[in-house]
């Protein structure tokens, strides 16, 4: 196979990239969307874009450091499990504004539940480096395989293969819950927003939740984990798992696993995957028995991120790789999915709200 890497005879004149592993400069193309495996093999190197120190002055160079980094886990087994925020009438781009990484240790029996952020700027092959919510939309205006693209981005970020991909509107998660009656979610602060909803007199429906256990309905449910409440979206990600977390203890409930087949005979229709049917039944299986101190969360976020602003102006978030595979490496010992760091404080129970009405510049 023909190399598509041309090392830099003197690095230190192009500058240097820092991410706690060893990296090297080289000065390349993108690498091809058939050109290089999708899931790299564990001593393999990988492009990631260096951003130009100050991306408001100048576009971002097109030199890649290529980091000589090993897997952060081994022996694990890898999915994806994406959300579409779309209205509930389906309108709306298709940025997968919710990407969960699921890690699955059958030896150890542990699972974990990693966040990973929208606007995390990625490589994409053949593609300028851009936010990682955009990979699936792009894949379909390119012509490309939407759910091998994505898996191909974050096998290449996070150096971890990726077996399948669940793709879901988040519209749909509404029914996914009323399939099984409900779920109940430890609910950390308190929240009152609102939303668009085409549904109901008005064309705006309301959240309106009390820290504490509370039972939700799907419509609840889906409004919790679509808030914008909260510090940042980070926030948003520890409910998107909370909920997840609810989910998955009414189905290991008395009864629960026999909700399993009417909940996907419910969305089936409604989920993109390339899991067959009898693969996603036995992983829900094996879910389902883990003990419930074998499951964590994880949600990717400063310092192993850190913001920035692209020549053209677009909100970005660059990732230390370091940080990130040393957060990875140690999944297994954090704490529940969707649990609140201890220093968090809660915002005013209006803060999305407030949020909303603040004028625009």
């Amino acid at each position: 196979m023909r190399s598509w890497l041309l090392s830099v005879p003197n690095a230190g004149a192009a500058g240097s990239v820092e991410r706690g592993n060893e990296a090297m400069l080289r000065l390349a193309p993108a690498p091809s969307a058939t050109g290089s495996p999708a899931r790299p093999a564990p001593s393999a190197e990988i492009p990631a874009t260096v951003v130009s120190a100050d991306p408001l002055q100048e576009k971002a160079p097109q030199i890649q450091a290529v980091l000589a980094r090993t897997p952060p886990l081994a022996d694990t087994r890898n999915f994806l499990v994406v959300g579409l925020d779309r209205r509930p009438d389906g309108a709306g781009a298709e940025l997968t504004d919710t990407l969960i990484l699921v890690v699955l240790d059958e030896r150890s029996r542990h699972l974990g539940l990693v966040s990973i952020p929208r606007d995390l700027y990625v490589q994409i092959p053949d593609q300028p480096a851009d936010r990682i919510n955009t990979v699936y939309a792009l894949a379909r205006r390119t012509k490309q395989a939407p759910l091998k693209l994505l898996e191909r981005v974050v096998a290449d970020t996070f150096r971890l293969p990726i077996e399948h991909t669940l793709v879901i509107d988040l519209g749909l998660f509404e029914r996914a819950v009323d399939a099984v009656s409900g779920v109940t979610v430890d609910v950390p602060c308190p929240i009152r927003d609102r939303f668009l909803d085409p549904r109901v007199e008005g064309g705006r429906r309301w959240l309106d939740v009390d820290a504490g256990s509370v039972r939700m309905d799907g419509v609840t449910a889906a409004m919790y984990v679509r808030s914008r409440h909260g510090r940042s979206d980070f926030s948003r990600a520890r409910r998107q798992q909370a909920v997840l977390l609810g989910l998955r203890r009414e189905l290991a409930s008395a009864g629960g696993a026999l909700s399993i087949p009417g909940l996907y005979a419910e969305v089936e229709k409604a989920i993109e995957t390339d899991f067959s049917r009898a693969e996603l039944f036995g992983l829900a299986r094996r879910a389902l028995a883990l003990d419930p101190a074998h499951l964590h969360g994880l949600v990717l976020a400063p310092p192993q991120t850190r913001g920035s602003m692209t020549s053209d102006g677009r909100a970005v978030l660059l990732p230390d790789f370091s940080l990130i595979d040393a957060a990875l490496a140690a999944l297994f010992s954090a704490p529940s999915p969707g649990e609140r760091p201890s220093s968090a404080q809660c915002e005013p129970k209006d803060a999305a709200l407030m949020r909303a009405a603040r004028p625009v510049h």
